[in-house]
């Protein structure tokens, strides 16, 4: 038997002890919202292929475009960062707030500090990790946001799309005015999927429900965003940006919203939150952090979805209407089973011509290129991003 064989052998049995003993930590639980601290690594006696305990910690840094420190789809992943590390013997180290010109001085700075592996943690980042790994060849990177796999490159990504749909419907259900906003970041990954989603999801409640799109990413980018939607009648927002400004500025107009991060911890807080959908990445971390201490890590493709609980949607809030909880989960499953195909035919594009013809689907890679908007999406809004120099900063804190 080949050492290759053995050390994979090595890795299903890890992982198959490791699932046992984290299945608690899934379903939000490793998302709990508390203030990332000190990765903590397992206790001695890691052994690698010789059975012999390890001298050296692996290392893995990150990277987010968000600021960790306060409410952000960046602080979630930060968090579940440190949940899945404390079941695993590896130390884990983040820098946050990069821009992408500092995407390769914080892959440096992280390498320098001893990461041998590094997690691109925006999908904003994957254009410049090409460039960046090809030139670290000694580094391993995971890519979120990548789709395709290179010799030191591990591409992961989220179906969001699942959970945008699902959200729509459960937007329409709430709305009086048949009129849904969204306020959406285009960084984030799969931006017109997934307003396309949500426009589909809405026309399960009114067949001609208008999804009207609003693109903002920064704090006062967002509140003009919202203002706007609400000029247009829109009386519930969907929110799909990295910050969570979105569903604070909503909750100071009263007007209803669904959040797209972790709220477990601090939904009470808040009462026109309808409801939340959030990916839990800690499992994922988890088997990759396994895989690094054993040192049987190789690049491959992976896709978070409903059905292997990456992508969660909450219950409904206590401002929903009476039956929200109960037709979301009608759909959730049958999402989750593909038995609800969201992008199959037939679809029209917002000039009314048709997209893609009765009986046919689009093909996940068609579904992640996708450049135009399905009938029911009202753009006229445009973009309320402002444009603003990206300059290089190097003076960055490298945190754990």
């Amino acid at each position: 038997m080949t050492l290759k064989w053995l050390k994979k052998i090595s890795a299903l049995l890890a992982l198959c002890l490791m699932l046992g003993c984290f299945s608690g930590c899934n379903g939000g639980e490793g998302s709990s919202g508390e203030t990332a601290e000190s990765s903590e690594t397992g206790e001695t006696g890691e052994t690698g292929e010789s059975g012999e305990a390890k001298d050296e910690i692996v290392k893995v840094g990150y990277i987010f475009k968000g600021d960790c420190s306060a409410e952000s789809c960046s602080s979630d992943a930060c968090v579940q960062r440190v949940e899945a590390s404390k079941y695993s013997n590896v130390e884990t180290y983040y820098i946050d707030n990069v821009n992408i010109s500092d995407f390769s001085t914080a892959v440096q700075k992280l390498v320098e500090a001893g990461c041998t592996y590094i997690v691109s943690a925006n999908p904003r980042f994957t254009n410049a990790l090409t460039d960046v790994a090809g030139k670290n060849m000694n580094v391993n990177f995971i890519s979120f946001g990548a789709r395709i796999r290179t010799v030191n490159v591990y591409a992961y990504t989220a179906q969001m799309y699942e959970a945008s749909y699902i959200a729509g419907m459960a937007a329409a259900f709430n709305s009086e005015t048949e009129k849904i906003g969204i306020v959406a970041d285009p960084d984030l990954v799969y931006n017109i999927p997934v307003i396309n989603a949500a426009a589909l999801g809405t026309q399960l409640v009114y067949q001609n429900a208008e999804l009207i799109t609003a693109l903002a990413a920064k704090e006062n980018e967002i509140h003009k965003a919202v203002d706007a939607l609400a000029a247009k009648g829109c009386d519930v927002i969907i929110s799909y940006t990295e910050s969570a400004e979105t569903v604070a500025y909503c909750e100071s107009k009263g007007i209803k919203v669904i959040g797209n991060k972790d709220y477990t911890e601090t939904a009470d807080q808040y009462d026109n939150l309808l409801m939340y959908f959030y990916t839990d990445q800690d499992s994922f971390y988890l088997a990759q952090f396994k895989q690094m201490d054993m040192d049987t890590w190789e690049p491959d493709e992976y896709v978070g979805t409903l059905a292997n609980s990456v992508i969660n949607i909450s219950p409904a809030q206590d401002c929903a209407k009476k039956d929200t909880q109960a037709i979301v989960d009608a759909l959730i499953p049958k999402v989750a089973c593909g038995d609800a195909y969201i992008f199959s035919g037939e679809l029209k594009n917002t000039a009314g011509n048709i997209a893609l013809q009765m009986g046919s689907s689009l093909e996940p890679a068609e579904v992640y290129s996708m450049d135009w908007y399905v009938l029911g999406v009202n753009n006229e809004l445009g973009t309320f991003i402002e444009p603003t120099l990206d300059l290089e900063i190097n003076d960055f804190e490298i945190q754990s």
